[in-house]
């Protein structure tokens, strides 16, 4: 039961919450755009309907005060439910009190009269143990534990967010003991034939074989396996054999030890919604990295007809993001104390930051992207757990370097993200480095 897993405190906060809700005949749910903020999103609306409670479903892709303010004051009369973010912007509405915000990431704690339940209130990692998914699943089960078939889209915004690298933990892991009634399946963080499994494939990503079919070909003919087998179909050897090959060309990339865990995983095969969990992620996490957002949304709440364009946006992100990871890699920009490139189109730096940190450079520094829009910069970092351990902490250095900059910025110890005005870059990297220093000492 719920209870048994959130605890006393947790629980009585999202009980209350549920029937706060249970009084509403409409609401407006405010997401967070990203892979975490969808899957979110779609296990609120599912569970809205299940109550036939009328909605309204908005996307925020402005974080800073002003931006989040004008969002929510659209429809501020009626109660907002506000998902994967939130809680650093209570200041942006402290004159409202018509809100739910169920959030995982670090802020600065302020007085409301609103409900705000964020994970790190209750001693849980926001990082590593709850995302925006895990809080709006937790909400579901206590509104009602038949809610629980929500949990592809659990793990869904929980593998968006990174939080199933290395294993799950904390209460992701205990939500899922509790709820898998899935087959799982040990083997490489992959899906479909081998050719397009290793030429498409993000996370993780292979520096020389991501992008490059005939490189694929060639490589899996030196170690004589057929590219048109499928991932599933391998026996325990080709298994074996493929992911210690692959493991070795990471490491010749230098990477780190997260990425060479990210290699495999556990597969789970959600035979009600067809799909494995990493084509769920993969597709919900790339609709909404083109602004497709909508499209898993309505799919999974019955719209089949969306179904192929769906699918499709899903192979055009990967596409996209493969060639811009190569192009920021060879223009990055490299500092004593980070690495920074800009994003050759909007809304792609954290997708873009995210697998170079991970997957192709060295773990030691964090790496930040920057999408230059018309009026204002906005900036993605990414950090790897090592340096996390040594000390890293994005979210204070976002705050500070963009506060400095003349912006607003924050989020969690290993990702953080911000919004500058154009042309403040130097006194922002100015200011990061500054405070990458004084956190972990780089030699």
């Amino acid at each position: 039961m719920i209870y048994d897993i959130t605890g006393e405190d947790l629980y009585n906060a999202l009980h209350d919450a549920t029937e706060r809700l249970r009084a509403e005949k409409y609401v407006r749910v405010l997401a967070h755009y990203d892979g975490d903020g969808v899957s979110s999103s779609i296990i609120l609306l599912r569970m809205l309907e299940r109550l036939d409670i009328k909605y309204h479903l908005s996307y925020i892709k402005n974080l800073d005060n002003e931006g989040f303010r004008v969002l929510y004051e659209e429809e501020a009369n009626v109660l907002n439910i506000i998902v994967d973010a939130g809680s650093s912007q209570i200041p942006a509405i402290a004159g409202h009190t018509n809100f739910i915000v169920l959030d995982h990431h670090f802020y600065n704690k302020t007085e409301t009269s609103g409900i705000n339940i964020n994970a790190r209130d209750y001693g849980i990692n926001g990082t590593r143990e709850a995302c925006g998914a895990t809080m709006a699943y937790m909400f579901a089960l206590v509104m009602d534990e038949k809610n629980r078939d929500l949990f592809p889209f659990f793990m869904s915004g929980v593998m968006a967010d990174k939080q199933d690298i290395g294993g799950l933990s904390g209460i992701n892991r205990k939500l899922f003991d509790e709820y898998n009634t899935y087959q799982t399946h040990h083997t490489l963080n992959m899906e479909g034939n081998l050719l397009d499994a290793i030429t498409y494939s993000i996370d993780p990503f292979f520096t020389g074989l991501t992008g490059h079919p005939d490189a694929v070909k060639e490589f899996l003919g030196k170690i004589k396996i057929d590219p048109e087998r499928n991932v599933i179909d391998l026996t325990t050897d080709e298994n074996k054999i493929l992911a210690n090959t692959l493991a070795l060309k990471m490491l010749e990339n230098g990477v780190g030890s997260d990425a060479i865990k990210y290699l495999e995983g556990d597969v789970l095969y959600f035979d009600d919604i067809g799909f494995s969990s990493k084509e769920l992620n993969s597709i919900i996490d790339g609709n909404a990295r083109i602004g497709m957002q909508s499209l898993p949304v309505q799919y999974f709440l019955g719209d089949n007809s969306v179904s192929a364009e769906m699918i499709g946006n899903a192979k055009i992100f990967k596409t996209k993001l493969i060639d811009y990871i190569y192009r920021a890699k060879s223009d990055l920009k490299e500092e004593k104390y980070l690495r920074y490139f800009y994003a050759p189109e909007s809304e792609m730096a954290g997708p873009i930051s995210g697998a170079i940190a991970l997957y192709a450079v060295k773990p030691d520094k964090p790496v930040i992207g920057f999408n230059v829009g018309t009026d204002d910069i906005k900036i993605s970092s990414r950090g790897s757990r090592q340096a996390v351990s040594k000390g890293l902490n994005l979210s204070e250095v976002m705050k500070a370097a963009c506060a400095a900059a003349g912006g607003s910025g924050g989020g969690h110890d290993i990702a953080a993200g911000g919004v500058i005005p154009r042309g403040k870059e130097k006194q922002f990297l100015d200011t990061a480095g500054e405070v990458i220093k004084s956190q972990i000492k780089i030699t």
